[in-house]
């Protein structure tokens, strides 16, 4: 989703050259340790590029052999009056994927197109969104949705934003598809193995795969953080999540003054008429989905977008308090829009000895998990 993002570091911060004295590595690590976090706040589709979202386009059609692995729940409740997991897969999808596709993903650092195996362009997506100290567990639920988020995407075709950028099937730009790290650690790349081929799919086609840092305590649905957006995701609603008890604090809760300059230009009015700044409407996972204004009412998630996702890190506003010299003191929990995955959440589940499956049934709820190919 990814608040859809900055160029991002590698989590695991270290360097392959030589080694630094005590005190300059301690003050390298600090800020190494504070990049890698401000990357985690993000996951696909924060910011909303001008397109539509990746993944919104046909699944295709035509007849096709069955999934290798075949089909088989990922568990959770399935909504009532919809077939759910439980769908057969589209034969559109069997047929493309029935063996590892090689795609071409447009490298930022060089400029330049450049081809690799789907499993290898996976790995460097988890690395680059994920720290390698993660359990076994969250890793693989990333690589699970970090997978299914580039099937969709090449899924979409023409539709997708790198298709149409630079004629390739994604790219290195966070803001345009996933965070790509160029070195992967073991640890992730077990991950990616042990899922090979594994993505979640809904009615028979892949599920719009959103993850982001840290949901506090209940993720998002999906117009509450992206109102725009349209495509039927019913298992992208709020579930309990367990992400504070194991983001750090400065995710866990922040704060950020803006002034009334800074939200009369969201608004559109003058800052003479910002004379109170309120939570309008909040919705089912509690966050913020109104915000007054003066006489104007903003979504939350327009706001965070304008003011900068990693300043008004979550539209989970508990607190809006009024200071002199015409600053407003936002308080919050969480990082990311928060819809689907939460990545300190399911690190907090594989914690607790949650398997990856039981961590992507939770966050996806009514979705199957199916092995494309081996």
């Amino acid at each position: 989703m990814t608040d859809h993002h900055q160029a991002r570091p590698g989590p695991g911060g270290r360097g392959a050259g030589g080694a630094l004295p005590a005190g300059a590595a301690a003050i390298w690590a600090g800020v190494a340790l504070v990049l890698i976090y401000a990357v985690l706040a993000t996951g696909p589709l924060a910011g909303l590029p001008a397109a539509r979202p990746p993944g919104t386009g046909p699944g295709g059609t035509g007849p096709g052999e069955a999934c290798p692995g075949g089909p088989g729940r990922a568990g959770g409740p399935e909504p009532a009056g919809e077939d759910g997991g439980a769908a057969p897969l589209d034969p559109a999808l069997a047929r493309r994927f029935a063996r590892e596709p090689q795609i071409t993903v447009f490298d930022h650092a060089a400029g330049a197109p450049r081809g690799m195996g789907m499993e290898t362009y996976v790995a460097h997506v988890v690395a680059g969104e994920t720290l390698p100290g993660w359990r076994p567990d969250a890793l693989r639920a990333q690589a699970v949705a970090a997978r299914t988020y580039t099937v969709s995407l090449l899924m979409a075709g023409e539709a997708s934003t790198p298709r149409r950028l630079y004629g390739t099937d994604t790219s290195t730009d966070p803001a345009e598809a996933q965070a790509f790290r160029p070195v992967v650690p073991p640890a992730v790349r077990a991950a990616v193995e042990a899922t090979r081929g594994e993505i979640l799919v809904y009615g028979g086609k892949p599920i719009v795969a959103l993850f982001s840092a840290c949901a506090a305590e209940r993720t998002a649905g999906l117009r509450e953080s992206f109102p725009g957006d349209d495509r039927p995701a019913p298992y992208l609603r709020p579930v309990p999540s367990p992400c504070d008890r194991a983001a750090p604090d400065f995710i866990r809760r922040w704060s950020v003054a803006l002034t009334s300059s800074e939200l009369a230009g969201v608004a559109g009015v003058s800052p003479v008429e910002v004379r109170a700044v309120d939570i309008a409407r909040r919705g089912p996972s509690g966050r913020a989905v109104l915000i007054r204004i003066g006489p104007r009412l903003v979504h939350a998630a327009d706001l965070r977008r304008q003011i900068g996702p990693d300043r008004l890190k979550s539209t989970f506003v508990t607190e809006i308090e009024a200071r002199q010299g015409g600053v407003w003191i936002f308080r919050g929990r969480g990082w990311g829009h928060g819809v689907g995955l939460d990545q300190w959440g399911a690190e907090a589940m594989a914690r607790d000895g949650r398997s990856y499956r039981d961590i992507l049934a939770h966050y996806y709820p009514g979705t199957a998990l199916v092995q494309l190919y081996r």
